[in-house]
């Protein structure tokens, strides 16, 4: 039995790591194109679940798009609710499927052939070999499963958790969690229940009582992954387990009509009443009932939940969370949106160096917060494993902008004591270009034209810097002035010139970002260069 559970778990992380390795951009313009009021959230949650097959993972995702700016909290809500609704397809699947063939012979064809394109198959197509390998071993758990569950139904005591009693419900519910919190996947817990009730081992309602208690300890992951999370992530998880939470009282509490509505419902149907397909249709039934509730009040709850977990603190690392750097599109986005937002706070910790002329103690505090930004980001893009061309591009792309924007943090700390005095024609000059970057840098579209802008200012910079450069050391040699003072001039010069190219360079990787995003393009590292594919 534990064997059986094994297999399906290891097939359904399979089939859910390759469907969302083939997926992963089509799932993000989905949410994009789909997600704009409640309803359609939800429906985008319900068809997403389905597609990857696991209600954890589009949770998982959805925090992703909440923190890469894709999806709003309010959004992030009704996606949540469809994920509910989603996960039941695996109920239907194998109450449909699961017991009315021979499992064995269905599984093993689909394990050989998608191991033998996981071996052979070329990188970009190894993917399917996983998902066919992953749909084998799931029917194939089920087939073991089947044969333990017949094997120990009468050794284990479920005639001593009555569902006729409080006490009995309350031991199932609580049964249930712990069965999906102990396997990681309320798929297999659901699998394991049907296997039981399909045995004989436990009738209808004991069934249902474990799906309810099943339905609220899919939130365990949830929770896991807020731990120590983004605060998009805290209040995505308080969210879901709200939800379910406050579904699987209402059902409890309504328990009698509830089964009622699933006899008609499953009669209704199947023409009898099955008992395997009786529990898919409770499952999705609590779901859809669930989603009823909560969708008219989506905009009130979301607003208690952002009461109840403020933002708290860097600003500009707020959506860097551990959990999203598994999922690759979304964290290659998440990054990009830091980084730009980490350039807009250097841009006006510049504009307020060059307008001040000196540094202050609000400059240092922010130049910290920077600094702090740039490691964790550092952290959060080192644990992203890109996988597709694309995403290894862009990821490229982005790893260029945040050594700039190192480089030129750390050349603001090393500021000359009278730079911006000393030089203060090219500063204004440079001033009035990063005012015209400030109003337009919150604009994807227009990162190429500040980057183009840059450039000819980084240029025309180069070119100051080696006239006047000369220009100081003649004076110098004609005793119009001391030679320390040319030389002090000349490193303000080369301080400049560094600010303005690594700004210069930090804005070009990211409009080269953007780039790559809207189409298929090869970046040359070692020769700064893009080309069409």
């Amino acid at each position: 039995m534990l064997g059986g559970i094994g297999l399906f778990l290891l097939g359904m992380t399979m089939l859910t790591n390759g469907l969302k390795e083939l997926a992963g951009d089509a799932l993000k313009k989905w949410l994009n194109r789909f997600t704009g009021g409640t309803i359609s959230s939800v429906l985008s949650g319900t068809f997403m679940t389905m597609l990857v097959q696991s209600s954890t993972a589009t949770t998982l995702i959805t925090i992703g798009f909440v923190s890469a700016g894709l999806l709003t909290f309010v959004q992030s809500i009704g996606v949540i609710i469809g994920a509910n609704i989603g996960s039941t397809s695996t109920g239907w699947i194998i109450s449909l499927i699961g017991f009315k063939i021979n499992m064995q012979t269905m599984s093993l064809p689909f394990i050989a052939l998608g191991v033998f394109v996981q071996l052979l198959a070329p990188r970009d197509y190894k993917a399917i070999g996983g998902l066919v390998t992953g749909f084998g071993l799931l029917f194939l758990g089920i087939d073991v499963l089947q044969g333990g569950m017949a094997a120990v139904q009468d050794k284990i005591p479920f005639d001593a958790f009555s569902a006729n009693s409080i006490s009995g419900k309350l031991v199932l519910i609580v049964l249930g969690l712990i069965m999906t919190v102990i396997m990681q996947a309320s798929s297999a817990a659901i699998a394991a229940t049907l296997t039981a009730l399909y045995a004989g081992a436990i009738d209808f309602e004991q069934a249902a009582y474990l799906v309810i208690g099943q339905n609220i300890g899919t939130t365990a992951t949830a929770l896991f992954a807020a731990i120590g999370a983004s605060t998009a992530a805290k209040r995505t998880a308080v969210t879901h387990v709200m939800f379910n939470v406050v579904t699987a009282i209402l059902v409890t509490l309504g328990a009698r009509f509830m089964f009622a509505l699933t006899e008609f419902v499953t009669k209704s149907i199947n023409g009898s009443f099955d008992e395997t397909l009786g529990i898919a249709v409770f499952h999705t039934l609590f779901s859809v009932i669930g989603a009823i509730l909560f969708v008219p009040f989506v905009r009130p709850f979301a607003k208690a939940i952002e009461k109840m977990i403020p933002e708290k603190g860097n600003y500009l690392t707020r959506n860097l969370d551990s959990s999203v750097a598994k999922l690759p599109g979304v964290a290659v986005e998440v990054s990009f949106n830091t980084l730009q937002d980490i350039t807009k706070e250097m841009t006006t910790v510049l504009v307020s160096l060059i307008q001040g002329k000196k540094r202050t103690a609000e400059t240092d505090s922010r130049l910290a917060q920077i600094d702090e930004a740039i490691e964790k980001t550092r952290l959060f893009m080192d644990a992203i494993q890109s996988s597709s061309q694309k995403e290894r591009y862009k990821h490229i792309a982005l790893l260029h902008a945040l050594d700039h924007l190192y480089r030129l943090s750390k050349a603001l700390r090393e500021q000359h004591p009278n730079a911006f005095q000393l030089q203060e024609t090219l500063t204004q000059k440079w001033l009035e270009v990063l005012e015209k970057v400030l109003l337009i840098i919150d604009e994807d579209e227009r990162l190429p034209e500040i980057a183009t802008l840059l450039e000819v200012t980084s240029s025309e910079m180069a070119t100051v810097r080696r006239d006047k450069r000369n220009a100081y050391f003649e004076h110098t040699v004609e005793n119009v002035v001391e030679l320390e003072t040319a030389v002090s001039k000349v490193e303000t010069l080369l301080w400049i010139d560094r600010l303005v190219y690594h700004y210069w360079r930090t804005t070009a990787r990211l409009a080269e970002y953007q780039t790559v995003t809207k189409k298929g393009r090869h970046i040359d590292t070692e020769k700064n260069t893009v080309t069409v594919e």
